[in-house]
Protein backbone atom coordinates (compact mmCIF):
# COMPACT_ATOMS: atom_id res chain seq x y z
CA UNK A 1 0.00 0.00 0.00
CA UNK A 2 1.40 3.36 -1.03
CA UNK A 3 0.92 6.62 0.88
CA UNK A 4 0.66 9.76 -1.21
CA UNK A 5 2.92 12.72 -0.56
CA UNK A 6 -0.09 14.86 0.37
CA UNK A 7 -1.34 12.32 2.87
CA UNK A 8 2.13 11.95 4.37
CA UNK A 9 2.45 15.70 4.75
CA UNK A 10 -1.05 15.96 6.26
CA UNK A 11 -0.31 13.25 8.84
CA UNK A 12 2.99 14.87 9.62
CA UNK A 13 1.30 18.21 10.31
CA UNK A 14 -1.38 16.50 12.41
CA UNK A 15 1.34 14.80 14.45
CA UNK A 16 3.15 18.10 14.96
CA UNK A 17 -0.11 19.83 15.92
CA UNK A 18 -0.88 17.08 18.44
CA UNK A 19 2.59 17.44 19.91
CA UNK A 20 2.17 21.20 20.16
CA UNK A 21 -1.16 20.76 21.97
CA UNK A 22 0.48 18.46 24.50
CA UNK A 23 3.35 20.92 24.95
CA UNK A 24 0.93 23.83 25.43
CA UNK A 25 -1.06 21.85 28.00
CA UNK A 26 2.11 21.03 29.95
CA UNK A 27 3.32 24.62 29.81
CA UNK A 28 -0.02 25.87 31.14
CA UNK A 29 -0.35 23.50 34.09
CA UNK A 30 3.23 23.42 35.42
CA UNK A 31 4.15 25.60 38.39
CA UNK A 32 7.72 25.96 37.15
CA UNK A 33 8.99 28.40 34.58
CA UNK A 34 10.16 26.95 31.26
CA UNK A 35 11.64 28.74 28.25
CA UNK A 36 14.23 28.31 25.52
CA UNK A 37 17.34 30.50 25.44
CA UNK A 38 19.23 30.93 22.17
CA UNK A 39 22.94 31.54 21.60
CA UNK A 40 22.36 35.31 21.70
CA UNK A 41 20.83 35.17 25.16
CA UNK A 42 17.27 35.79 23.96
CA UNK A 43 14.14 34.00 25.12
CA UNK A 44 12.36 31.90 22.49
CA UNK A 45 8.66 30.95 22.50
CA UNK A 46 6.81 29.15 23.88
CA UNK A 47 7.13 29.84 27.62
CA UNK A 48 5.21 28.28 30.49
CA UNK A 49 2.29 30.15 32.06
CA UNK A 50 4.14 30.22 35.39
CA UNK A 51 6.63 32.66 33.87
CA UNK A 52 4.06 35.44 34.11
CA UNK A 53 3.73 34.96 37.87
CA UNK A 54 7.42 34.35 38.50
CA UNK A 55 8.59 37.49 36.70
CA UNK A 56 5.51 39.75 36.63
CA UNK A 57 5.80 39.90 32.85
CA UNK A 58 3.28 39.04 30.12
CA UNK A 59 5.20 39.60 26.91
CA UNK A 60 8.42 37.61 26.55
CA UNK A 61 8.85 38.11 22.82
CA UNK A 62 12.28 39.41 21.79
CA UNK A 63 13.25 39.64 25.49
CA UNK A 64 16.78 38.85 26.63
CA UNK A 65 17.58 36.96 29.82
CA UNK A 66 19.40 40.02 31.17
CA UNK A 67 16.41 42.31 30.57
CA UNK A 68 14.14 39.73 32.20
CA UNK A 69 16.09 39.98 35.47
CA UNK A 70 17.16 43.64 35.37
CA UNK A 71 14.09 45.14 37.15
CA UNK A 72 14.04 42.39 39.79
CA UNK A 73 17.62 42.15 41.08
CA UNK A 74 20.29 44.37 42.59
CA UNK A 75 23.00 46.02 40.50
CA UNK A 76 25.58 43.65 41.98
CA UNK A 77 23.47 40.59 41.14
CA UNK A 78 22.84 41.85 37.61
CA UNK A 79 26.58 42.33 37.07
CA UNK A 80 27.20 38.74 38.22
CA UNK A 81 24.44 37.53 35.88
CA UNK A 82 26.07 39.28 32.92
CA UNK A 83 29.33 37.50 33.70
CA UNK A 84 27.57 34.14 33.98
CA UNK A 85 25.75 34.63 30.66
CA UNK A 86 28.89 35.73 28.86
CA UNK A 87 30.68 32.56 29.94
CA UNK A 88 27.67 30.31 29.28
CA UNK A 89 27.06 31.61 25.76
CA UNK A 90 30.72 31.65 24.75
CA UNK A 91 31.94 28.41 26.37
CA UNK A 92 31.96 25.22 24.30
CA UNK A 93 32.63 22.78 27.11
CA UNK A 94 34.04 24.64 30.11
CA UNK A 95 31.26 25.57 32.57
CA UNK A 96 30.97 29.15 33.84
CA UNK A 97 33.04 29.81 36.97
CA UNK A 98 30.55 32.22 38.59
CA UNK A 99 30.21 31.59 42.33
CA UNK A 100 26.42 31.30 42.07
CA UNK A 101 26.65 28.69 39.26
CA UNK A 102 26.89 24.95 39.83
CA UNK A 103 27.41 22.13 37.32
CA UNK A 104 25.49 18.90 38.01
CA UNK A 105 26.57 15.40 37.04
CA UNK A 106 24.31 15.28 33.97
CA UNK A 107 25.79 18.47 32.49
CA UNK A 108 22.98 20.76 33.65
CA UNK A 109 24.14 24.21 34.73
CA UNK A 110 22.34 25.64 37.78
CA UNK A 111 22.36 29.35 38.60
CA UNK A 112 20.77 30.89 41.73
CA UNK A 113 19.83 34.49 42.43
CA UNK A 114 17.77 36.61 44.86
CA UNK A 115 14.96 38.65 43.32
CA UNK A 116 12.42 41.18 44.60
CA UNK A 117 8.87 41.25 43.23
CA UNK A 118 6.85 44.43 43.68
CA UNK A 119 3.44 44.15 45.34
CA UNK A 120 0.36 46.31 44.62
CA UNK A 121 0.66 48.04 48.00
CA UNK A 122 4.15 49.34 47.18
CA UNK A 123 6.08 46.78 49.25
CA UNK A 124 7.99 43.85 47.76
CA UNK A 125 8.60 40.15 48.32
CA UNK A 126 12.16 38.83 48.58
CA UNK A 127 12.40 35.52 46.69
CA UNK A 128 15.13 33.06 45.71
CA UNK A 129 15.05 31.54 42.20
CA UNK A 130 17.17 28.80 40.67
CA UNK A 131 17.72 28.46 36.91
CA UNK A 132 18.69 25.13 35.37
CA UNK A 133 20.22 25.34 31.88
CA UNK A 134 19.98 22.13 29.81
CA UNK A 135 21.66 22.21 26.38
CA UNK A 136 19.28 20.95 23.67
CA UNK A 137 19.93 19.99 20.05
CA UNK A 138 17.65 21.97 17.74
CA UNK A 139 19.68 21.28 14.62
CA UNK A 140 20.64 24.93 14.37
CA UNK A 141 22.52 27.18 16.79
CA UNK A 142 23.19 26.26 20.42
CA UNK A 143 20.06 26.45 22.56
CA UNK A 144 19.26 25.81 26.22
CA UNK A 145 16.06 24.68 27.86
CA UNK A 146 15.81 26.73 31.05
CA UNK A 147 13.77 25.67 34.05
CA UNK A 148 13.00 28.22 36.78
CA UNK A 149 12.07 27.10 40.31
CA UNK A 150 11.11 29.21 43.32
CA UNK A 151 13.27 27.88 46.19
CA UNK A 152 12.43 30.71 48.61
CA UNK A 153 10.94 28.49 51.32
CA UNK A 154 13.84 26.04 51.21
CA UNK A 155 16.48 28.77 51.29
CA UNK A 156 14.75 30.62 54.12
CA UNK A 157 14.48 27.39 56.10
CA UNK A 158 18.20 26.72 55.65
CA UNK A 159 19.03 30.28 56.73
CA UNK A 160 16.76 30.01 59.77
CA UNK A 161 18.37 26.71 60.77
CA UNK A 162 21.81 28.27 60.37
CA UNK A 163 20.78 31.17 62.62
CA UNK A 164 19.32 28.73 65.14
CA UNK A 165 22.51 26.66 65.21
CA UNK A 166 24.53 29.83 65.74
CA UNK A 167 22.29 30.82 68.65
CA UNK A 168 22.63 27.38 70.26
CA UNK A 169 26.39 27.51 69.75
CA UNK A 170 26.53 30.95 71.36
CA UNK A 171 24.46 29.72 74.31
CA UNK A 172 26.88 26.87 74.90
CA UNK A 173 29.88 29.18 74.61
CA UNK A 174 28.41 31.67 77.09
CA UNK A 175 27.61 28.92 79.58
CA UNK A 176 31.10 27.49 79.24
CA UNK A 177 32.65 30.96 79.61
CA UNK A 178 30.72 31.67 82.82
CA UNK A 179 31.59 28.26 84.28
CA UNK A 180 35.27 28.54 83.42
CA UNK A 181 35.97 32.27 83.79
CA UNK A 182 33.27 33.35 86.22
CA UNK A 183 30.36 35.75 85.86
CA UNK A 184 32.32 38.83 86.88
CA UNK A 185 34.91 38.30 84.15
CA UNK A 186 32.18 37.63 81.61
CA UNK A 187 30.44 40.88 82.58
CA UNK A 188 33.74 42.68 82.26
CA UNK A 189 34.23 41.21 78.79
CA UNK A 190 30.83 42.56 77.69
CA UNK A 191 31.64 46.04 78.97
CA UNK A 192 35.11 46.19 77.38
CA UNK A 193 33.97 44.72 74.07
CA UNK A 194 31.04 47.15 73.94
CA UNK A 195 33.43 50.05 74.49
CA UNK A 196 35.68 48.81 71.68
CA UNK A 197 32.68 48.49 69.35
CA UNK A 198 31.69 52.08 70.04
CA UNK A 199 35.25 53.26 69.46
CA UNK A 200 35.39 51.48 66.08
CA UNK A 201 32.08 53.04 65.04
CA UNK A 202 33.27 56.50 66.07
CA UNK A 203 36.59 56.11 64.23
CA UNK A 204 34.90 54.93 61.04
CA UNK A 205 32.66 58.02 61.03
CA UNK A 206 35.58 60.39 61.65
CA UNK A 207 36.11 62.58 58.54
CA UNK A 208 39.55 62.31 56.93
CA UNK A 209 41.16 63.67 53.79
CA UNK A 210 44.88 63.06 53.99
CA UNK A 211 46.75 59.77 53.81
CA UNK A 212 48.19 60.22 57.30
CA UNK A 213 44.69 60.62 58.76
CA UNK A 214 43.50 57.48 56.98
CA UNK A 215 46.38 55.48 58.40
CA UNK A 216 45.74 56.82 61.87
CA UNK A 217 42.13 55.61 61.58
CA UNK A 218 43.35 52.17 60.51
CA UNK A 219 45.74 51.94 63.45
CA UNK A 220 43.04 52.95 65.92
CA UNK A 221 40.60 50.37 64.57
CA UNK A 222 43.27 47.67 64.48
CA UNK A 223 43.99 48.22 68.16
CA UNK A 224 40.33 47.80 69.09
CA UNK A 225 39.68 44.84 66.78
CA UNK A 226 42.78 43.08 68.05
CA UNK A 227 41.56 43.58 71.62
CA UNK A 228 38.13 42.13 70.73
CA UNK A 229 39.66 39.15 68.90
CA UNK A 230 41.97 38.27 71.80
CA UNK A 231 39.16 38.55 74.36
CA UNK A 232 36.83 36.47 72.16
CA UNK A 233 39.52 33.81 71.77
CA UNK A 234 40.06 33.72 75.54
CA UNK A 235 36.35 33.06 76.09
CA UNK A 236 36.11 30.72 73.06
CA UNK A 237 33.47 32.83 71.32
CA UNK A 238 34.16 31.42 67.86
CA UNK A 239 31.73 33.52 65.79
CA UNK A 240 32.97 36.78 67.31
CA UNK A 241 36.60 35.72 67.01
CA UNK A 242 36.16 34.82 63.32
CA UNK A 243 34.36 38.08 62.58
CA UNK A 244 37.09 40.07 64.34
CA UNK A 245 39.83 38.19 62.49
CA UNK A 246 38.11 38.82 59.13
CA UNK A 247 37.77 42.53 59.91
CA UNK A 248 41.38 42.65 61.09
CA UNK A 249 42.62 41.00 57.87
CA UNK A 250 40.70 43.55 55.79
CA UNK A 251 42.30 46.40 57.75
CA UNK A 252 45.78 44.95 57.20
CA UNK A 253 45.15 44.58 53.47
CA UNK A 254 44.02 48.18 53.27
CA UNK A 255 47.07 49.38 55.16
CA UNK A 256 49.36 47.79 52.53
CA UNK A 257 48.16 50.24 49.87
CA UNK A 258 50.53 53.00 48.84
CA UNK A 259 47.76 55.61 48.89
CA UNK A 260 44.22 55.64 50.29
CA UNK A 261 40.98 57.55 49.83
CA UNK A 262 37.67 57.63 51.65
CA UNK A 263 36.07 55.22 49.17
CA UNK A 264 38.61 52.56 50.18
CA UNK A 265 36.92 52.38 53.59
CA UNK A 266 33.45 51.60 52.19
CA UNK A 267 34.01 47.81 51.88
CA UNK A 268 34.92 47.77 55.57
CA UNK A 269 31.29 48.40 56.50
CA UNK A 270 30.40 44.83 55.54
CA UNK A 271 33.11 43.46 57.81
CA UNK A 272 32.16 45.78 60.64
CA UNK A 273 28.49 44.77 60.34
CA UNK A 274 29.51 41.12 60.70
CA UNK A 275 31.50 42.03 63.81
CA UNK A 276 28.60 44.00 65.33
CA UNK A 277 26.12 41.20 64.56
CA UNK A 278 28.32 38.57 66.22
CA UNK A 279 28.67 40.70 69.36
CA UNK A 280 24.97 41.66 69.40
CA UNK A 281 24.08 37.96 69.36
CA UNK A 282 26.19 37.38 72.47
CA UNK A 283 24.59 40.37 74.21
CA UNK A 284 21.04 39.35 73.29
CA UNK A 285 21.54 35.74 74.41
CA UNK A 286 23.11 36.93 77.68
CA UNK A 287 20.27 39.42 78.26
CA UNK A 288 17.61 36.79 77.54
CA UNK A 289 19.24 34.49 80.10
CA UNK A 290 18.62 37.05 82.87
CA UNK A 291 20.74 39.39 84.99
CA UNK A 292 24.26 38.18 85.77
CA UNK A 293 25.08 37.74 89.45
CA UNK A 294 28.38 37.45 91.21
CA UNK A 295 29.50 34.48 93.27
CA UNK A 296 27.60 35.75 96.32
CA UNK A 297 24.34 36.04 94.42
CA UNK A 298 24.15 39.82 94.24
CA UNK A 299 23.98 41.94 91.12
CA UNK A 300 27.34 43.28 89.88
CA UNK A 301 28.06 46.99 89.87
CA UNK A 302 26.15 48.94 87.16
CA UNK A 303 29.34 49.45 85.13
CA UNK A 304 29.68 45.66 84.84
CA UNK A 305 26.16 44.88 83.67
CA UNK A 306 24.82 44.70 80.14
CA UNK A 307 21.78 46.73 81.07
CA UNK A 308 20.96 48.92 84.03
CA UNK A 309 17.18 48.86 84.25
CA UNK A 310 15.54 47.21 87.22
CA UNK A 311 12.63 45.15 85.87
CA UNK A 312 9.73 45.60 88.30
CA UNK A 313 5.95 45.47 88.26
CA UNK A 314 4.39 48.52 86.64
CA UNK A 315 0.80 49.63 85.85
CA UNK A 316 -0.40 48.05 82.61
CA UNK A 317 -2.26 49.72 79.78
CA UNK A 318 -5.67 48.30 78.96
CA UNK A 319 -5.67 45.96 75.97
CA UNK A 320 -8.23 44.78 73.46
CA UNK A 321 -6.06 41.83 72.57
CA UNK A 322 -6.96 38.32 73.64
CA UNK A 323 -3.28 37.74 74.41
CA UNK A 324 -2.65 38.40 78.12
CA UNK A 325 -0.08 41.10 78.87
CA UNK A 326 2.85 40.18 81.09
CA UNK A 327 5.58 42.25 82.57
CA UNK A 328 9.16 41.76 81.46
CA UNK A 329 9.96 40.08 84.77
CA UNK A 330 7.12 37.55 84.39
CA UNK A 331 7.42 36.78 80.68
CA UNK A 332 9.68 33.86 79.68
CA UNK A 333 11.89 35.14 76.85
CA UNK A 334 13.42 32.61 74.46
CA UNK A 335 17.02 33.08 73.41
CA UNK A 336 17.29 34.94 70.12
CA UNK A 337 13.59 35.93 70.16
CA UNK A 338 12.34 39.34 69.12
CA UNK A 339 11.06 39.89 72.67
CA UNK A 340 14.50 39.19 74.09
CA UNK A 341 16.28 41.47 71.63
CA UNK A 342 13.91 44.37 72.32
CA UNK A 343 14.11 43.85 76.06
CA UNK A 344 17.92 43.95 75.89
CA UNK A 345 17.76 47.09 73.76
CA UNK A 346 15.42 48.80 76.26
CA UNK A 347 17.75 48.00 79.14
CA UNK A 348 20.82 49.16 77.24
CA UNK A 349 19.38 52.52 76.12
CA UNK A 350 17.86 53.14 79.57
CA UNK A 351 21.20 52.47 81.22
CA UNK A 352 22.96 54.85 78.82
CA UNK A 353 20.52 57.66 79.72
CA UNK A 354 20.22 56.96 83.47
CA UNK A 355 16.54 56.05 83.34
CA UNK A 356 14.38 53.27 84.66
CA UNK A 357 12.15 51.69 82.01
CA UNK A 358 10.05 48.53 81.77
CA UNK A 359 8.97 47.08 78.42
CA UNK A 360 5.80 45.04 78.05
CA UNK A 361 5.23 43.26 74.74
CA UNK A 362 2.44 40.99 73.56
CA UNK A 363 1.67 39.19 70.33
CA UNK A 364 5.17 39.37 68.79
CA UNK A 365 5.14 35.62 68.26
CA UNK A 366 2.24 36.21 65.84
CA UNK A 367 4.30 38.39 63.47
CA UNK A 368 4.36 36.72 60.00
CA UNK A 369 7.84 35.92 58.59
CA UNK A 370 7.41 38.51 55.85
CA UNK A 371 6.99 41.33 58.37
CA UNK A 372 9.50 40.26 61.04
CA UNK A 373 12.35 42.43 59.74
CA UNK A 374 10.08 45.48 59.34
CA UNK A 375 8.52 45.06 62.80
CA UNK A 376 11.96 44.67 64.38
CA UNK A 377 13.32 47.81 62.67
CA UNK A 378 10.23 49.85 63.57
CA UNK A 379 10.22 48.66 67.19
CA UNK A 380 13.93 49.40 67.65
CA UNK A 381 13.51 53.02 66.55
CA UNK A 382 10.32 53.55 68.59
CA UNK A 383 11.97 52.17 71.73
CA UNK A 384 15.10 54.27 71.29
CA UNK A 385 13.06 57.41 70.71
CA UNK A 386 10.75 56.74 73.66
CA UNK A 387 13.56 56.05 76.13
CA UNK A 388 15.73 58.95 74.96
CA UNK A 389 13.03 61.61 74.50
CA UNK A 390 9.74 60.41 76.01
CA UNK A 391 10.51 58.78 79.35
CA UNK A 392 11.64 61.22 82.03
CA UNK A 393 14.38 60.64 84.60
CA UNK A 394 13.21 58.99 87.86
CA UNK A 395 13.49 62.31 89.73
CA UNK A 396 11.42 64.18 87.13
CA UNK A 397 8.75 61.48 87.14
CA UNK A 398 8.48 61.56 90.92
CA UNK A 399 8.16 65.34 90.82
CA UNK A 400 5.33 64.98 88.28
CA UNK A 401 3.49 62.47 90.48
CA UNK A 402 4.46 59.46 88.37
CA UNK A 403 6.19 56.22 89.39
CA UNK A 404 9.97 56.44 88.90
CA UNK A 405 9.91 53.63 86.31
CA UNK A 406 8.61 54.50 82.85
CA UNK A 407 6.47 52.06 80.90
CA UNK A 408 6.71 51.11 77.24
CA UNK A 409 4.05 48.88 75.75
CA UNK A 410 4.35 47.11 72.39
CA UNK A 411 1.57 44.97 70.96
CA UNK A 412 1.09 43.18 67.63
CA UNK A 413 -2.48 42.28 66.66
CA UNK A 414 -3.65 40.38 63.55
CA UNK A 415 -6.95 41.76 62.24
CA UNK A 416 -9.35 40.33 59.64
CA UNK A 417 -7.83 42.21 56.69
CA UNK A 418 -4.65 43.80 58.10
CA UNK A 419 -2.21 43.84 61.00
CA UNK A 420 -1.81 46.39 63.78
CA UNK A 421 1.29 47.34 65.72
CA UNK A 422 0.60 49.50 68.79
CA UNK A 423 3.27 51.30 70.76
CA UNK A 424 2.73 53.51 73.81
CA UNK A 425 4.86 55.22 76.42
CA UNK A 426 3.78 57.05 79.60
CA UNK A 427 6.42 59.75 79.25
CA UNK A 428 6.32 63.50 78.80
CA UNK A 429 4.37 63.48 75.53
CA UNK A 430 4.72 65.96 72.68
CA UNK A 431 4.24 69.71 73.09
CA UNK A 432 3.18 71.15 69.69
CA UNK A 433 4.86 74.51 70.39
CA UNK A 434 8.18 72.80 71.15
CA UNK A 435 7.93 70.63 68.03
CA UNK A 436 7.32 73.73 65.89
CA UNK A 437 10.28 75.56 67.44
CA UNK A 438 12.63 72.62 66.86
CA UNK A 439 11.51 72.22 63.24
CA UNK A 440 12.09 75.92 62.58
CA UNK A 441 15.51 75.83 64.25
CA UNK A 442 16.52 72.86 62.13
CA UNK A 443 15.40 74.58 58.94
CA UNK A 444 12.71 71.98 58.23
CA UNK A 445 9.94 74.61 57.90
CA UNK A 446 9.76 78.38 58.07
CA UNK A 447 8.47 80.28 61.08
CA UNK A 448 5.51 81.49 59.02
CA UNK A 449 4.57 77.95 58.03
CA UNK A 450 4.88 76.83 61.65
CA UNK A 451 2.42 79.49 62.80
CA UNK A 452 -0.17 78.35 60.27
CA UNK A 453 0.04 74.71 61.37
CA UNK A 454 -2.61 73.22 63.59
CA UNK A 455 -1.36 71.25 66.59
CA UNK A 456 -2.21 67.86 65.12
CA UNK A 457 -0.23 68.74 61.98
CA UNK A 458 2.68 70.18 63.95
CA UNK A 459 3.40 67.00 65.92
CA UNK A 460 3.75 65.08 62.65
CA UNK A 461 6.91 67.08 62.00
CA UNK A 462 8.80 64.54 64.13
CA UNK A 463 8.64 62.21 61.12
CA UNK A 464 10.58 64.66 58.96
CA UNK A 465 14.20 63.94 58.06
CA UNK A 466 16.70 65.98 60.11
CA UNK A 467 14.18 66.53 62.93
CA UNK A 468 15.94 65.98 66.26
CA UNK A 469 16.11 67.67 69.65
CA UNK A 470 19.66 66.38 70.19
CA UNK A 471 22.55 68.80 70.10
CA UNK A 472 25.38 68.36 67.63
CA UNK A 473 27.74 67.08 70.31
CA UNK A 474 25.23 64.73 71.93
CA UNK A 475 26.37 61.15 72.27
CA UNK A 476 23.16 59.88 70.73
CA UNK A 477 23.22 62.20 67.72
CA UNK A 478 23.37 59.22 65.44
CA UNK A 479 19.76 58.48 66.42
CA UNK A 480 18.48 61.90 65.41
CA UNK A 481 16.63 60.58 62.36
CA UNK A 482 14.90 57.76 64.23
CA UNK A 483 11.32 58.80 63.53
CA UNK A 484 11.99 59.48 59.86
CA UNK A 485 13.35 55.92 59.72
CA UNK A 486 10.12 54.66 61.30
CA UNK A 487 8.11 56.43 58.62
CA UNK A 488 10.32 54.92 55.91
CA UNK A 489 10.10 51.39 57.34
CA UNK A 490 6.30 51.65 57.57
CA UNK A 491 6.07 53.02 54.04
CA UNK A 492 8.33 50.28 52.64
CA UNK A 493 6.09 47.68 54.27
CA UNK A 494 3.03 49.26 52.62
CA UNK A 495 1.56 50.51 55.90
CA UNK A 496 0.17 53.63 57.57
CA UNK A 497 1.13 55.26 60.85
CA UNK A 498 -0.98 57.30 63.27
CA UNK A 499 0.29 59.43 66.15
CA UNK A 500 -1.48 60.67 69.25
CA UNK A 501 0.03 62.50 72.22
CA UNK A 502 -1.08 64.10 75.46
CA UNK A 503 1.54 66.54 76.71
CA UNK A 504 2.93 65.46 80.09
CA UNK A 505 1.33 62.03 80.04
CA UNK A 506 1.75 59.78 77.01
CA UNK A 507 2.56 59.25 73.31
CA UNK A 508 0.87 56.56 71.23
CA UNK A 509 1.60 55.14 67.77
CA UNK A 510 -0.72 52.94 65.74
CA UNK A 511 0.78 51.27 62.68
CA UNK A 512 -1.42 49.47 60.16
CA UNK A 513 0.24 46.91 57.88
CA UNK A 514 -1.33 45.05 54.94
CA UNK A 515 -2.19 41.37 55.22
CA UNK A 516 -0.84 38.78 52.78
CA UNK A 517 -3.76 39.62 50.50
CA UNK A 518 -4.23 43.32 51.37
CA UNK A 519 -7.58 45.07 50.89
CA UNK A 520 -7.91 47.65 48.13
CA UNK A 521 -7.80 50.49 50.63
CA UNK A 522 -6.59 50.95 54.17
CA UNK A 523 -8.16 53.33 56.67
CA UNK A 524 -6.31 56.61 56.60
CA UNK A 525 -4.15 57.02 59.71
CA UNK A 526 -4.28 60.66 60.80
CA UNK A 527 -2.14 62.29 63.46
CA UNK A 528 -4.11 63.82 66.30
CA UNK A 529 -3.60 65.35 69.74
CA UNK A 530 -5.56 63.62 72.51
Amino acid sequence: MFISVKRHEREKQEFIAAGNRVTDALLKCTTQGFFLLNAKGRILPPVSSAMTTLFQCKDFSNLSFEKLLAPLVSVKALTATRGFLAELLSAESTPPSTAAAELSGDGTMRYEIDVRLAKPDGSSDALHYSFEFDPVDTGESRTWLVRVTDHTLHVQTVRDLTDLRLQFQTQREILRAILQKGETRFSGFLVKADASMKTIAAVMKKPSREDAAFRQKLDQMLDEVDRIRREAAAFHFSALENAARSFEDALHELRKRAAMSGSDFLPLTVKSDQLYNAFDLIKSVAAAAGPIRDSEGSLPAPSMTTGGTLIIEAPKFSSESAVPATSAAERPVSAGSLDGALLALTEHVAHEHNKQVVLESTGLHLVPPGFQAAIKNIAIQLIRNAVMHGIETPASRLAAGKPPTGLLRLEFRPRAEYYELLFEDDGCGLVPEDVRATAVARGIITAAAAERMRDREAIKLIFRSRYTTLGKDADGARHGNGMSLVRRYVHDAGGKIALASLAGYETRFKITLPAAAPPAEFPEAEARVA
